[in-house]
This record gives C-alpha cells, sequence and structure tokens, in this order.
C-alpha cells in the first residue's frame, strides 16, 4: 500500500514539474514578443538579416550616378546597428536616412538637367526628329527604395541608371507616334498644286504648306483647314505686272467678283484631300461658273496697266511697250480712291469737258473705262507720281501727263483691257 502511494506522489511530482518547465518557456517567449513589439518606430525601421555585414561601424553604400560622379551614405550616419534582442537583424534611424537623401548632390535642382522629349521640326525643306534627351533628374522615390534594398542586402554599390532610378523621355526618335507624323508631315509638303485659273498658274507647294501644319499633345498632324480656307479665298487672277511681280486683281467688271467664281468650301476640302495624299498635280479651281472662260482665253497682249500703289502706268501694245510714266490716281483722304479691277475700255473721246458737282475740268483724250471713270491728261497738274494722290488726287479718274495720255490715245482701241491693281 505504501509502494503503491510512493508511485502515485513520484508522478504527481513529475507532472507538476512538467508544466513548470513548460510554464518558464511560454512566459520566455511573451516577455520576448513585447520587447520586440515595444520597439519605436525609429528604433525598428528596415530591419534586415546582417548575416553579410561583417562591421556596422565601416558599412558604405556607394552610389554610382550619371557622368561619373559617386556619393555616399554611411551606416555611422544613418545610426546602423545591431538589434538587441536579435543579433541576427539590424535597424537605422529612417529620419536621418530621409534627411542624407534630401541632401544629396544628385538631387540638387540647380544642376538637375531634365529629361526632354523627342520632337519635330523643319529644316531645310524637310521635316526631321530631333534626338531626345535623357538628362540626369532623380526619381527620389525609386532612390529611396533601392538605398532601403540595398542595406537589406547589405550591398556596397548602387548603379543609379542600372537601378532605374532616373527618370527618361517617354518620348524617343523611334517612337511610332512621332514617326508616323513626321513622315505624314513629309508627305503633305510634298505636294504640289499647280493651278490653271483663267491662262495663268498659282504654284502651291511646301514652302507654303508647312505653315498650314502642327502637331497635337498626341503627336496627330494636325492641318489647319481655316488656312487652306483663306488661301482658297485668296485665290485670284493672277497678271504679269510690268516691274515683274505677280499682282492680284479681283474687283472690276472683268475681274474675280463678276466672272470666275470659286466654289470656296469645295475646293478647301479637295484641296486638304489633295495635300493629306502628297499628290503633285495641275489643276483648276472648282467654281460655280466659269463664264468668263473665253475672256481670260482670249485677253492677249494689249492692255494698260495702273499700278495704284506705285503711281505708274505702262501701256501695251501686241506684247510691246508703247509707253509708260507716272500719274497721278483717287484721292485717298476724301474717300475718292480709284478702284482697283479689271475693265475694258469703252469709249476715247477727243478735246472734252469732265464735269463734276464742283469743277470742270478741260481735256485732250479722254478714255472711260468704268462708268465716270478714265484715262485723260491733266494739263493744270505739273508733278505726278508720289504721294499726291493722298490727299491731292482726282476725283476718282486716271490723271495722266499729256505725252503719256496723247501715247496711249493714240494707240489704245475701244474694248481693250485696264487693270488697275494696288
Amino acid at each position: 500500500m505504501e509502494r503503491k502511494e510512493y508511485i502515485e506522489n513520484k508522478n504527481i511530482k513529475s507532472f507538476i514539474n512538467f508544466f513548470g518547465i513548460l510554464a518558464i518557456i511560454v512566459c520566455m517567449f511573451l516577455v520576448s514578443s513585447v520587447g520586440v513589439s515595444a520597439k519605436t518606430k525609429k528604433e525598428t525601421s528596415s530591419m534586415t538579416t546582417k548575416s553579410e555585414i561583417t562591421s556596422l561601424d565601416s558599412y558604405a553604400l556607394t552610389l554610382e550616378e550619371k557622368g561619373g560622379s559617386k556619393e555616399v551614405i554611411k551606416g555611422t550616419d544613418i545610426q546602423l546597428k545591431t538589434d538587441s534582442n536579435n543579433n541576427n537583424a539590424v535597424s537605422f534611424d529612417d529620419k536621418l536616412l530621409q534627411e542624407i537623401i534630401n541632401k544629396l548632390v544628385c538631387l540638387d535642382p540647380n544642376r538637375t538637367i531634365q529629361p526632354r522629349n523627342a520632337y519635330i521640326v523643319y529644316q531645310n525643306n524637310n521635316y526631321v526628329i530631333i534626338k531626345e534627351m535623357e538628362g540626369n533628374k532623380v526619381n527620389r522615390d525609386a532612390l529611396y527604395q533601392n538605398i532601403v534594398k540595398a542595406i537589406k542586402h547589405s550591398d556596397a554599390v548602387i548603379n543609379l541608371e542600372s537601378a532605374n532610378c532616373y527618370e527618361n523621355p517617354k518620348i524617343t526618335e523611334t517612337t511610332p507616334q512621332i514617326v508616323n507624323a513626321k513622315n505624314a508631315a513629309n508627305r503633305y509638303i510634298s505636294s504640289k498644286i499647280i493651278y490653271d485659273i483663267g491662262g495663268m498658274t498659282q504654284v502651291l507647294d511646301g514652302s507654303t504648306i508647312k505653315d498650314w501644319i502642327s502637331f497635337d499633345a498626341n503627336l496627330q498632324i494636325v492641318l489647319y483647314e481655316s488656312l487652306v480656307r483663306s488661301y482658297v479665298d485668296n485665290l485670284a487672277y493672277l497678271y504679269t505686272s510690268s516691274l515683274g511681280s505677280g499682282i492680284k486683281v479681283s474687283g472690276g467688271y472683268y475681274g474675280n467678283n463678276h466672272s470666275w467664281m470659286i466654289d470656296s468650301s469645295q475646293e478647301t476640302q479637295a484641296l486638304i484631300t489633295n495635300i493629306r495624299n502628297g499628290q503633285a498635280i495641275s489643276k483648276s479651281p472648282i467654281y460655280t461658273q466659269t463664264a468668263a472662260a473665253g475672256y481670260f482665253s482670249n485677253v492677249g497682249d494689249t492692255f494698260v496697266e495702273v499700278d495704284l500703289s506705285k503711281q505708274h502706268v505702262w501701256f501695251y501694245k501686241n506684247g510691246n511697250l508703247v509707253t509708260e510714266g507716272d500719274t497721278v490716281t483717287g484721292n485717298e483722304s476724301n474717300g475718292n480712291s480709284t478702284p482697283d479691277g479689271v475693265y475694258r475700255l469703252y469709249a476715247k473721246q477727243r478735246d472734252t469737258e469732265l464735269v463734276g458737282e464742283d469743277y470742270r475740268s478741260p481735256v485732250s483724250f479722254w478714255m472711260p473705262f468704268n462708268k465716270n471713270i478714265g484715262l485723260h491728261d491733266a494739263s493744270w497738274r505739273s508733278v505726278f507720281g508720289g504721294q499726291i494722290y493722298k490727299t491731292d488726287g482726282s476725283h476718282g479718274c486716271v490723271n495722266l501727263p499729256y505725252y503719256l495720255a496723247q501715247s496711249i490715245y493714240n494707240y489704245i482701241n475701244v474694248g481693250d483691257t485696264v487693270i488697275c491693281h494696288y
């Protein structure tokens, strides 16, 4: 009986000892856990293994930057240390690390070169792509993440370029959008449209079209319809000036306003299509009527040209210059400017008197071409040309020196053309 009790007591003691030891182990675990969890963020920031860190005091991280520059972050500067409760872990002061990063030369805005996208320019009669520029702007977030990663892995060097810490251009010279835009622009300016207008020609090519082109934010080519329309609206019959330059004449009984009328809306759309397709063609504009075609095909080479800006007159007969000289046209200051346009001489008269509300002027040669406006001698004037017409011009007629009026009168015929232009 006593032996049985002895065995039972022995078992009870063993049981108590087992649970006692177990309780001690649990308590030690809890104390360890509380010790770690109670650490501040500053103390535990970026906990890492230190299997490869042989000496925390000597640890340094080198940043290799563009241009061969290097910067160093020392472990002592961020309070890199062994965790007191875990010899296989280290910690650093994140606030100190942030301060060091903020002072890095590679983040100095005064030394930062921004990346630049590739872009398109017009050079030497062609659109070309200017290559992108990488710059040296560092992405701070990417840099911070790579530094923390390096500390965790005990790395001694970070190459910022290899680690993709730099901001890169979004558009390079090989980006499909910019290549397509450049090719489209060059196709547009390769267009050459030769307009045949009443037997005269006007050439539209890339030297003008380039001014109608731009590119939007998405690198889509833009052809400004308003500028194309403006060009079409200004198409007029071209004559070869006696001074050798092209002039535009749109008024008068036989000018653009009363003969060939261009359908601006339709011609604008047609021209846009021609340009987008890069066409090289000869064409006539789209007209609403072509009643004057016969006239412009038979203008011939006999005509009087009055340059209202230069105040000069030329008279051609069968392609030969018969005479020329200065003139005084309508008084600009009081609203009597001589109208520009294309007209025909409808009468010739010698030794008559021109009568108006406040004047009576005898003339030897009277050649009307636009109602009561005509060419005639003005013996009361001794000087012609220059700026006289601005303040002391005629009532609208083309005043000529006697010799010039006489020469024109002797060779001009009723029905011959008179062209007035600025």
